[in-house]
This record gives C-alpha cells, structure tokens and sequence, in this order.
C-alpha cells in the first residue's frame, strides 16, 4: 500500500513537471505573437484562478473548517507561484528557452539550501557532490563550451536565477502548507496569492485593450492549462508525500521536455556537450538524494530500539 502511494505521488510529480516543460515554448511562441510579459503573465493566472475555484466548487464547505491562519498561509506561499512566473517569462524575452530552463533548474541545489536555512538540514558531503555535478552538467548544457549560447543578457541570467528560488520556496510550501487540506482547495488558494501579486506587478489592461480578442485567449488557455491549474494541483497532491530531494529528481523530466519542445518548435539547437550537460544533472541529482537516503535510513536504524539485545 505504502509502494503504492508513493509511486501515485511520483506518478503525479512527474506529470506535473513535464507540464511546466512545456510553458516555455508556449511563452516565446506567444512572445512571437506579439504579446507582451505583462499580457501572459496575467492572462495566464487570471484564467488559472477561475478554472481552479470553479474545479474546487464541491470543497467550498470544507473552508469552514479552516483557520484564518491557514488562508494567510497559503496566500503567502502562492506568492512564489506568482514571482516564479514573472521573473521567469521576462527571462525568456532575452534568453532561449533551453537556456532559461537550465537557470530553473538551479533549484536542484537551491532546494538544499532551502533546507538548510529552513530546516537548519546542513547538506551532507554526497549532497555537496552533487552539486557541483549538476553545476558541472549545468556548463555543458548551457552552450557555453561549444561557443553557441544564444541571446547572451547578464539581466535574463539574473531574472532566470530569481525564478529558481522562487520556484524551489514554491516546491517546499507545496508539501508543507496545510496538508490536510485538499489538494484542489490548496492550489486556489495557493493560485489566488499568485494573481495577487502579479496584479500588481502587472495591473491587468489586457481586459479592456483588446488583447484577448486578438488572439491572447488561447495562449491564456493553454498556459494557465499547463502552468496554473495542472502542475500545482498534481505537486500539491503529490508532494506531501515524498521528500523534497525525490521531488526534486522526478522534476527533473522538466529539463529534456524543454529541451526537445524548444528544438523541435522553436528550432533551437542542441548539441552532443549539451545533451550530456543534462545527464550529469540528472545524475547529480540523484546521487545527491541516493547518498542522503541511505544515510537517513542509517539513522533511523540507529534510532530504533534493539529489541533482540539483552537487558
């Protein structure tokens, strides 16, 4: 039973990350359309919020239940939903879409961190080696050995590293806000900090300018799709039941789904060093979370008692 829970947990973190692979594309194929960050940004939490309060009507009762501080709670954490989206679609205006996702996925480390300063978890050696492995893979992959990095902007690169953290705080809140709560009730109220905070970052004049009528309505769709309403829904779902370094390695199928939606829509180019880039991430990874787990197992048999010992 516990396999199994687990393996419907990973099953649902998976999806969920192969989801927001695909947002990246999307973004710079409405970027070619003429939109702007501020017209995708808030077209796509604006109708992400409404499918999920909608989706959520049969648990409107379920709030009664709830304290106020558990709402603040979630409003706060869907704050860095909103924050991961903005930083990360104006990165994509200046950088690749296989770049961008590779500063993303700096939160394969900034996890440990988060960990670390929130948990007081120090990472172990293993987990430091694996870090400089993905930091390795992250060389290779991102072009910058074979000399075709495109779109190169020290500001993309910081707003890209900004979308990492809070896209690593939003991984952590996700699987310990209010787990009791249902999934579907967590992500609107989740969803609905993040349309607060964009709403103000990006007041929403795509209303009333006509934006939508000219086309925004079906990248808001499909965006809101796959970035607002599945991947939060599934990792809310999902997470709790996992550790965030599992989390972390089924999220890496974010990084090929990227990779491949990006060069065969967008025909960026991908070569042998970058491919490989992306294995030493995976493997960084889950050298960082295999070396941890055995070693949290060795301290849970430490911490059992011996009951075949004699008193």
């Amino acid at each position: 039973m516990i396999f199994s829970q687990r393996f419907k947990a990973s099953l649902l973190v998976l999806t969920g990350a192969a989801s927001y692979g695909i947002l990246s594309t999307c973004v710079k194929l409405a970027y070619k359309d003429g939109f702007s960050p501020a017209e995708v940004t808030g077209s796509q939490v604006l109708f992400g919020f409404v499918a999920l309060w909608l989706l959520s009507i049969r648990c409107w009762g379920y709030m009664k239940k709830m304290p106020r501080m558990v709402f603040l709670k979630l409003l706060g954490s869907g704050v860095f939903t909103g924050l991961t989206g903005v930083f990360y679609y104006y990165a994509l205006q200046t950088l690749s879409a296989s770049f961008a996702v590779l500063l993303l996925f700096q939160f394969t480390w900034m996890g440990l961190l988060a960990d670390w300063l929130l948990q007081k978890k120090a990472p172990n050696r293993f987990q430091l080696i694996g870090v400089v492995i993905v930091l390795a893979g992250t060389l290779f992959a991102s072009g910058f050995l074979e000399g075709s990095v495109p779109q190169f902007n020290w500001t993309g690169i910081g707003l890209g590293l900004l979308a990492a953290a809070s896209y690593t705080l939003t991984v952590y809140f996700s699987g310990r806000v209010a787990t009791d709560v249902p999934a579907i009730l967590r992500s609107s109220w989740m969803l609905t900090g993040a349309v607060i905070v964009v709403s103000l970052i990006y007041p929403p004049t795509f209303l009333w300018s006509g934006a939508l009528t000219n086309g925004l309505w079906g990248w808001a769709v499909i965006l809101s799709l796959f970035g607002m309403i599945l991947p939060p829904y599934l990792y809310t779902k999902g997470a709790p039941h996992l550790s965030t370094g599992v989390a972390s390695i089924i999220g890496a199928i974010e990084l090929p789904v990227v990779i491949v939606c990006s060069s065969l829509l967008l025909h960026e180019r991908t070569g042998l060093l970058q491919w490989l880039g992306i294995g030493l991430i995976f493997a960084g990874i889950v050298v960082s979370e295999w070396k941890s787990k055995r070693a949290s197992q060795s301290e849970r048999n430490l911490a059992e008692p011996q009951t075949d010992r004699p008193r």
